[in-house]
C-alpha cells in the first residue's frame, strides 16, 4: 500500500488537526476549502468565497504537483442552495471544459469563525466549502 504524505502549499501554516491535501500514490485527496484566505481574511458572499476556496484548492494542487485539469470529483457543501448559481458561475470559469464529476450538498452551518480563532462578530459567514479527488499525473 503506498505511503500516505501530507500536502501542505506553500504560506500555509500546517495545522496539527488536518492535512490541506494527502496524497496516496496518483490520488491526491483535497481537505474541504474554505472561502479563508492565507491571511484569515473571509471573503463576502458565497461567489467570492467559491472564488478564495478555488484558489485555495489549486494551491494544494500545484503543491501535490498537479494543475486544476487533474482534479477527477469535487464535493460542495452550501449552506443556502439559493447561492448554487453563483457557487455553478465560478465553477464553470474554473473548468470551462472538461469539468471534474460534481456532487452538491445543502448543509445546515460550516466550521464557524470562532474554530479558526479568530472572532464571528466582525466576519461574514461560511456559505461554501469544497473538497476534491484529484489523479496525479506521473
Amino acid at each position: 500500500m503506498p505511503e500516505r504524505q501530507p500536502v501542505i502549499p506553500p504560506g500555509v501554516s500546517p495545522n496539527p488537526n488536518l492535512s490541506p491535501g494527502v496524497r496516496v500514490g496518483d490520488l491526491l485527496f483535497v481537505s474541504g476549502q474554505i472561502g479563508v484566505d492565507p491571511d484569515g481574511n473571509i471573503a463576502e458572499g458565497c461567489e467570492a468565497q467559491s472564488r478564495q476556496v478555488m484558489a485555495n484548492i489549486r494551491a494544494v494542487v500545484e503543491a501535490a504537483g498537479g494543475q486544476m485539469e487533474d482534479v477527477a470529483k469535487i464535493t460542495c457543501f452550501l449552506t443556502n442552495m439559493d447561492d448554487y448559481a453563483a457557487y455553478g458561475q465560478v465553477r464553470r470559469e474554473t473548468w470551462p471544459v472538461n469539468p471534474p464529476a460534481s456532487s452538491t450538498v445543502g448543509i445546515s452551518t460550516l466550521v464557524t469563525p470562532n474554530l479558526l480563532g479568530v472572532s464571528a462578530h466582525t466576519l461574514p459567514p461560511l456559505v461554501v466549502e469544497v473538497e476534491a479527488i484529484v489523479r496525479l499525473p506521473d
